[in-house]
């Protein structure tokens, strides 16, 4: 059985929204948009507050660096926030919230089910990979952080 898609892959603009600063963390915070540059402000402000309960404190831990990135996607059906942070051993802890449009900023966690990641968030999702590879894992004696967090996503993905 061959799968049918509705529309064929069209690219979104995802962009380096801010660098926020939270009790300790530093969150790279990126915007992707089906119908838009951006993603709304209200949107943005939804997944702050989704953020400032998931992140957990304190920010810098034996087992984290108090750094992040957030992706703030505003799409066709339905709007996401991922929240992920760095831990050591070059792992990520991922976390979805999302809802159907009209949910006045109330996102559901590990919505929908069993879901992680879109095709176009997973585009930065690598990009900060690579950032972090590059930056911090590569360098082990002398970690950049202030390297990584200039490395910033802007393109269509």
């Amino acid at each position: 059985m061959m799968l049918q898609n509705e529309q064929a892959y069209k690219p979104r603009p995802a962009r380096f929204l801010e660098l926020w600063e939270w009790q300790g963390w530093r969150v790279k915070i990126y915007g992707l948009a089906a119908q838009a540059e951006y993603p709304s402000a209200a949107l943005v402000q939804a997944a702050k507050k989704i953020a400032e309960r998931q992140l957990p404190l304190p920010a810098v831990a034996e087992d984290r660096y108090g750094i992040a990135f957030m992706i703030v996607h505003e799409g066709t059906e339905g709007d996401y926030v991922l929240v992920d942070w760095w831990t050591a051993g070059g792992i990520v802890q991922h976390h979805l919230y999302g809802a159907m449009k009209g949910h006045n900023g109330q996102l559901e966690y590990h919505w929908p089910a069993g879901a992680g990641f879109c095709i176009w968030e997973l585009a930065v999702c690598w990009f900060e990979r690579e950032a972090w590879v590059e930056a911090v894992l590569s360098k082990p004696q002398e970690p950049d952080l202030a390297a990584y967090f200039m490395k910033r996503l802007n393109a269509d993905v």
